[in-house]
Parts: C-alpha cells; sequence; structure tokens
C-alpha cells in the first residue's frame, strides 16, 4: 500500500486515463459493431425479400407445372459461380426448380415454410455451406385447381461475415489509433496540467535549501492562493526565527557561549481536490471527440429508371401474396414513368406502402404512378399515390405513424418500420410524402418527387 501511495500524480492520473480510454473505446467498438451486424443482416432480409417477391412475379404455372423466365430477374441465378441461388419445392419436400447458380445442390431450411416471408439466418447448402435463407409458401390458383409450392431464396453467409469481420478489423484500427491519439494528448495536458505543480516542487526545494525566501505568485488561479498562503507563512517564521535570534544573542551576550541555529522547512504541496476537477474536464474532453457525426448528402442519381413495369410486378406480387383476401386491386399506371434513383429504394417506397394498404383495406386498393413536371426541365418528376378503405387513421396516429418501431396492430406481424423506412428514403431524395386519412373513411398515401 505504501508503494501505491508513493506513485507519482501524473503517474495516477496517466494510468487512470488508460483506463477509462480502454473501457470507453470498448463500449464504443461494441456498440458499433452491433450497430453494423444488425445493418448488415436487415440488408440481407431486405435484399433475400425482394428476390421472392421478383422470383414470383417472373414466374407461371400452366398444367400444373412451373415455368420459369430464360432470363431471371437477378442474373446471378444463371451464374454458376454465384452466391445467390433459388429453388422451387412442392408439399412433398420435392425440388420442382433449381436455379442454374445451386447446379447440384440444395437448399436446407429445418424451419417449415409459413404464408409470411420468413428469414432463416442458420440454414445451409447441402454441400454443408452456411447460407441466409427467405422462404414463401404459395397456393396458386389455376383454372385446373391450386397448385401448392414453397418458394426458397438464399445467399451465401461468407459474403455477409467478410464484410462484417473486414469492418471490425476498420473500426479497431481507427478506434487504436484515435486512443493512442488521445492517450498523446493526455500525456500532454497532463505535462501542461501538472507543470505548475512542479516548478512549485521546485520552490520548495530552494526554500528549504536556503536559494529561495518567498514563492512567486505568478501560478493559476487556483494555485495562486496557494503560494499566496505559503509566503505568508514563510514570513511569519522568518519573523518568529528573528525573534529567537534576539534571545539567543542576548544569552550569548550573557553566557559567552557559541550558539549555531539551523532552521528547514517542509511543506506538502500536493492538491487531489484540484486533480479531481482537471480530470473531470478532460473526461469531457475525451467524450467530445469520440461523439464526431456525419453527415449524409441527398441521394441524387444522373440515370432514370422505367419505374412503370417494376410497379406493375410489385403489384402482382403482393396481390398474389394477399390473394386470400380477395381484394380488389385498381391500379393506374402510365408508360414510362421515370425514377431517378435507386431500384432498391423505389421497391422500398412502393413494396411498403402498397403492403401497409393491403394489411388494412377492407375491399379495396387503388395505386396510381403517373409523370409529373419535374424542378428540372430535363429530368421529369413522378407521383405516386396509394390508397386503401381501411379504417382510417386518427389525428392521434396520423402524427406517430411514420415513428420507428410504431404498430397501430399489435395482433399481425411485424416491427413498425415500413413507413419509417419509407419517410427516411424520401427525406433522402428530398421528395414529399403525404398522407390523406379520416377515421372510417381509409387512407390514401402520395409521394411526390421532382
Amino acid at each position: 500500500m505504501s508503494a501505491l501511495r508513493q506513485i507519482a500524480l501524473r503517474t495516477r492520473l496517466i494510468l487512470l486515463g488508460c483506463v477509462l480510454l480502454f473501457v470507453l473505446l470498448s463500449v464504443v467498438s461494441i456498440g458499433i459493431s452491433r450497430a453494423f451486424h444488425d445493418s448488415v443482416m436487415a440488408n440481407a432480409q431486405d435484399s433475400l425479400r425482394n428476390q421472392v417477391l421478383l422470383l414470383l412475379a417472373s414466374m407461371n404455372v400452366v398444367n400444373g407445372e412451373i415455368e420459369m423466365p430464360l432470363v431471371m430477374p437477378d442474373p446471378r441465378l444463371s451464374q454458376t459461380n454465384s452466391s445467390l441461388f433459388a429453388q422451387i419445392r412442392n408439399d412433398d419436400n420435392r425440388v420442382l426448380w433449381r436455379s442454374a447458380s445451386l447446379l447440384d445442390d440444395e437448399i436446407v431450411v429445418d424451419e417449415p415454410a409459413t404464408s409470411e416471408i420468413t428469414f432463416h439466418p442458420q440454414a445451409r447448402l447441402s454441400g454443408s455451406q452456411k447460407i441466409y435463407v427467405t422462404d414463401l409458401k404459395v397456393e396458386w390458383e389455376t383454372a385446373d385447381g391450386v397448385v401448392p409450392f414453397t418458394v426458397q431464396v438464399a445467399e451465401l453467409q461468407r459474403g455477409y461475415l467478410q464484410r462484417l469481420a473486414e469492418y471490425n478489423r476498420q473500426v479497431l484500427t481507427l478506434l487504436a489509433s484515435l486512443g493512442v491519439l488521445i492517450l498523446a494528448a493526455l500525456a500532454l495536458l497532463f505535462y501542461w496540467f501538472l507543470g505548475p505543480l512542479n516548478r512549485i516542487a521546485e520552490e520548495v526545494s530552494e526554500v528549504e535549501s536556503g536559494k529561495r525566501r518567498e514563492f512567486n505568485e505568478d501560478y493559476p488561479k487556483e494555485l495562486n492562493q496557494l503560494t499566496h498562503n505559503l509566503n505568508q507563512l514563510l514570513e511569519h517564521e522568518d519573523r518568529r526565527i528573528e525573534r529567537h535570534k534576539e534571545v539567543l544573542g542576548n544569552l550569548a551576550h550573557s553566557l559567552k557561549t557559541p550558539i549555531a541555529i539551523m532552521a528547514g522547512l517542509k511543506f506538502d504541496s500536493e492538491s487531489e481536490g484540484d486533480a479531481r476537477d482537471q480530470l473531470e474536464q478532460m473526461q469531457a474532453i475525451i467524450d467530445y471527440q469520440l461523439n464526431s457525426a456525419s453527415t449524409i448528402g441527398p441521394r441524387r442519381f444522373s440515370r432514370p429508371i422505367d419505374v412503370s413495369a417494376v410497379s406493375q410486378k410489385i403489384i402482382e406480387s403482393l396481390t398474389k401474396l394477399h390473394e386470400s383476401r380477395a381484394l380488389s386491386v385498381t391500379t393506374d399506371i402510365g408508360e414510362h414513368v421515370l425514377f431517378f434513383g435507386d431500384e432498391g429504394d423505389w421497391h422500398e417506397l412502393l413494396g411498403n406502402l402498397l403492403d401497409n394498404a393491403f394489411k388494412w383495406a377492407h375491399k379495396g386498393v387503388w395505386v396510381t404512378l403517373e409523370s409529373v413536371q419535374g424542378d428540372d426541365a430535363q429530368r421529369p418528376g413522378l407521383r405516386l399515390s396509394v390508397a386503401d378503405d381501411g379504417p382510417g387513421l386518427s389525428a392521434q396516429d396520423t402524427e406517430r405513424i411514420t415513428e420507428r418501431g410504431v404498430r397501430l396492430d399489435t395482433q399481425t406481424p411485424g416491427h413498425g418500420l415500413g413507413l419509417n423506412i419509407v419517410k427516411g428514403i424520401v427525406t433522402a431524395y428530398g421528395a414529399e410524402l403525404s398522407l390523406s386519412t379520416h377515421a372510417g373513411a381509409g387512407t390514401q398515401w402520395e409521394i411526390l418527387i421532382r
């Protein structure tokens, strides 16, 4: 214990700073890695979900047999060295169709498929390669009856895991570099902070040796009071020593005896309270450096996408998905409507709005897509409208419906993310999202992109 007490204050501060910095960087590293992992998994789910919908939109059933187009919706399904796979099974678990990318392999999922699109993070190929799988059980109505089958789309985990590993390496490298810089800054800061204390210690030694009669008073405010008090104490001691000299002089004159006097002073200059205050200030600086923001600029694309056909496929897919509800779907889709953006974003916009409409509609859903005049004469805009005849929303629900995690119907599976995703994409494109609704009179969502 005595050895610990003898550790220099600067060393104590540096050790404490190292411990705090290690804890903070560890927490930040874990938090960032977890957030990126969740983002990667969400991306995998969204990607595979879209692939399932595209397959449903592309396929056909003739005389009870499944027919697939010669050109697959995703070229990776036709490549033998691809990481994307798809297959269709019947109720007897027999493979009716598999993508060229599968070769002789099969997608193996332990859980049975359901009528809801389901993501399976733990699955494998028959060749034991680990994969992510999304499947959907479908009952296709034909003139000859109902044809049940299950659509399965899979992607190798390897690519996602490599992304996670590379990201973690980058995060660790960045945080390690940041930690070194912060430690260097802390060392300099401690040196600067403790410099006045070192100067006082040197002056104390000089006073003890007789080289100095008083302390300087040009220190920071917190230490100036200390040096002022020390100088008063020294002055008091000087007066007391002078009185002693007078008494000794009298005694020497009277007794004729040689007398020698030695005086020394030793002062404890430690101030742990001030040290703790500085530590709190340093902690605030560290927190400020670790919590820097990125701005994400708006999304702009120069190459347009004709979303008329894509939208029709999305509508057809979701209609098939919800055909058990026997809803009337009315569409008014213009020809060659252009979207200057990412096709995946368009899938999210229309898919989430349409899925929400199917969820709440009583009898019918209406979809309108048309070109409008854009802000740029060379770049036309578009207007998308999705409406239903459902129960509508109250004024209170209207204000919170696009918040993340908000679900108005807790009996239906979901996470309350769809409309929040739509809002995020609309914001990223600088578009307008409007809602028209009244309790008991249905709901209409409109997106205007100029």
